[in-house]
């Protein structure tokens, strides 16, 4: 299965600075993809209003905070446990529960001392902090032909955002070798065929589009029509153009 998780790119940029921490052997139980079960953070169950993931390896520490993704070092030793220089993505949350419960979240991590590790059960525990993880299920890859991708990131270099708000920007490549889809700004209709990877893409517009998406609809086009390489990660789709500019998908 081809690894490229939503926002990676900026994130490689970031791990690249340099490794923070021991880490643990690669045959260490704690290595794997956990997902957050449950928590409770001082005295109060931790909201969670999607998907909170946690994916160590035997040098770091990655993951997705409800909204965004998170790269760390860290410290292993018998049941001791610690992160160390935990950078983030900064894509903004479409809602302020969200928000708020992902930077809850993350502080929650950034307190954790120890790790309690079972079969299907990952316990981390600090001062006033529980966090209950279960093993990650195996999600498929999704067809890259056919589903319809809805966007939900934009990134430009180490710099990730969310689409604007009430807006749905869609993306669906037909087996007949048609596109259909939308910016947010405005419908698209066009062609495309794959070179390997790459997508070529023909037919888009090459106007602007007028409206609080008018960036957006500038951001999709350009890498769209620019010879893109399309990755899809389990339900993910991450489509990048030659100069780093990027769009990340969910399928739905």
């Amino acid at each position: 299965m081809r690894r490229a998780g939503l926002l990676l790119a900026a994130l490689a940029l970031l791990a690249a600075c340099g490794t923070a921490g021991a880490g643990a052997p690669a045959a260490s139980p704690l290595v794997g993809e956990w997902e957050l079960r449950e928590g409770t953070v001082d005295g109060a169950p931790l909201p969670m209003p999607t998907t909170a993931t946690l994916v160590v390896s035997p040098d770091r520490v990655t993951g997705r905070a409800f909204c965004n993704s998170y790269d760390a070092g860290y410290d292993s030793a018998g049941e001791a446990f610690s992160l160390a220089d935990l950078s983030m993505t900064e894509a903004a949350c479409l809602d302020a529960g969200a928000m708020a419960a992902e930077q809850t979240y993350v502080r929650a991590l950034t307190t954790v001392s120890a790790a309690r590790v079972g079969e299907d059960l990952l316990v981390l525990t600090g001062p006033d902090v529980e966090l209950r993880f279960g093993r990650a299920e195996e999600v498929p890859d999704r067809e890259l032909t056919g589903t319809r991708w809805v966007l939900d990131t934009l990134v430009d270099g180490q710099t990730a955002s969310s689409t604007v708000a009430g807006t749905t920007a869609v993306l669906v490549l037909a087996a007949d070798g048609t596109l259909t889809g939308s910016t947010g700004c405005r419908d698209l209709a066009g062609s495309w065929a794959a070179d390997g990877d790459e997508l070529r893409i023909t037919g888009l517009p090459t106007d602007g589009c007028a409206g609080p998406a008018a960036a957006q609809d500038g951001a999709v086009l350009a890498v769209l029509a620019a010879g893109p390489v399309a990755t899809v990660d389990e339900d993910r789709l991450r489509v990048t153009a030659p100069d780093g500019r990027g769009l990340g998908y969910r399928a739905g």
